[in-house]
């Protein structure tokens, strides 16, 4: 059957988080609290309280912080009441050319400078207190975690691994002829997930095969210099109704490419070398012809040339010679337009009749007959005996 042909393009790859990072300490202290779910596969929400150290040592240097800052602003307080004393004074005088100093300018600045620094200490202070509780930065789960109530932690100390549940990727590694196939440019960049390319993803855990639908959203900065491959970087949202996607898992994916118009789609034991295949005319003939393959799998070949209702040998043959006639060992009805003949048979399917029927040369059936007569003697003499 010559038809529209859907192209697909198989590749491999490595569920990674999409966001992962190390959550560390960024002030010294004693550990306080932990969460209960704060262990290796615990499960977090955003916000939520993970770590407290111990903050009193902070609390107390908050309050000092005020202390000054209380201080700061009566001394600018006393240096302006000065400020404008003295120029009243002045003014009263009728004094021109006076000096900065004799109007408390400078010592209004640093009363000022001295304010803001004050102010900016107690900040600090502040923030180092709020760093004394750790919580979860999104929805994710804890990779790993070394932390316990008791332990005493320095600045930068690493206390666990979290990653983001939501999304996931998979980088998947392509040739220049699956890059073909796939039809995209080097450079494809897509912002949303809702405009990605849709494609499957997939994996077999024992005896239960699990899919996940996914986005192709873009392809990797470069080529890989050692295999001379492009990645394609595929995510995948998470779904309630779906078994989680967890790193580490290896996958495999089914990307749409292309399509191909008045292909057929043959088994792959039909190909010969050569891009040849043999097929019966209507005269029983074995012939041969050349093909053009546009399309390689496993278990099948996607190709162009072949004309319709052509009877395509899949089987082995014993001296296949050209315009030798051949036999039928079996047939069957099906609603095929191209047959495809022998063991190993796969047909596109098409309105209207035609026959599946499993061929043999001349010389084959010979050395069939002279099979059975050699097991007839045998039998015989084994009876004699």
């Amino acid at each position: 059957k010559l038809k529209t042909t859907q192209l697909y393009v198989f590749s491999q790859g490595e569920v990674v988080p999409t966001q992962q990072l190390e959550l560390k300490s960024q002030v010294e202290g004693r550990i306080t609290f932990v969460a209960t779910n704060m262990v290796n596969g615990g499960r977090l929400s955003k916000g939520q309280t993970l770590i407290k150290i111990d903050d009193r040592d902070y609390k107390f240097a908050v309050i000092q912080r005020e202390a000054k800052v209380a201080q700061s602003k009566q001394q600018l307080s006393k240096v302006e009441a000065q400020a404008n004393v003295a120029k009243l004074e002045l003014d009263t005088l009728a004094r021109d050319n006076v000096n900065e100093l004799a109007l408390y300018l400078p010592q209004l600045e640093h009363a000022k400078a001295e304010l803001k620094a004050a102010e900016a200490l107690l900040q600090q202070a502040k923030l180092a207190l709020s760093r004394t509780t750790l919580h979860a930065p999104f929805d994710g789960i804890v990779k790993e975690e070394s932390v316990n109530i008791g332990q005493m932690i320095g600045r930068n100390t690493k206390l666990a691994t979290l990653y983001a549940s939501k999304m996931m990727e998979v980088k998947l590694a392509l040739n220049n002829q699956q890059l073909a196939i796939l039809d995209i440019p080097i450079d494809f960049y897509q912002r949303t997930y809702e405009d990605g390319l849709p494609i499957e993803l997939y994996t077999e855990i024992g005896a239960e095969r699990l899919s996940w639908p996914a986005r192709l959203m873009r392809t990797a900065g470069a080529f890989d210099p050692r295999t001379r491959t492009l990645s394609v970087i595929a995510q995948v949202e998470q779904q309630a109704n779906l078994p989680m996607l967890l790193p580490g898992l290896f996958v495999n994916a089914k990307l749409p490419g292309k399509k191909v118009k008045r292909a057929t789609e043959l088994a792959r034991t039909s190909l010969r070398p050569n891009n040849k295949i043999w097929y019966v005319d209507d005269d029983n003939l074995l012939q041969v012809t050349s093909i053009t393959p546009v399309h390689r799998t496993s278990e099948y070949v996607v190709v162009k040339g072949l004309a319709k209702g052509t009877k395509v040998v899949t089987s082995a043959l014993v001296a296949p010679i050209p315009g030798v006639k051949v036999k039928a060992l079996k047939q069957t009805q099906s609603n095929d337009d191209v047959v495809v003949i022998g063991k190993s048979q796969r047909a596109v399917k098409n309105k209207g009749e035609a026959l599946n029927t499993a061929w043999q040369t001349p010389k084959h059936e010979a050395s069939e007959k002279r099979i059975k007569r050699q097991t007839s003697k045998e039998n015989i003499k084994t009876g004699a005996q």
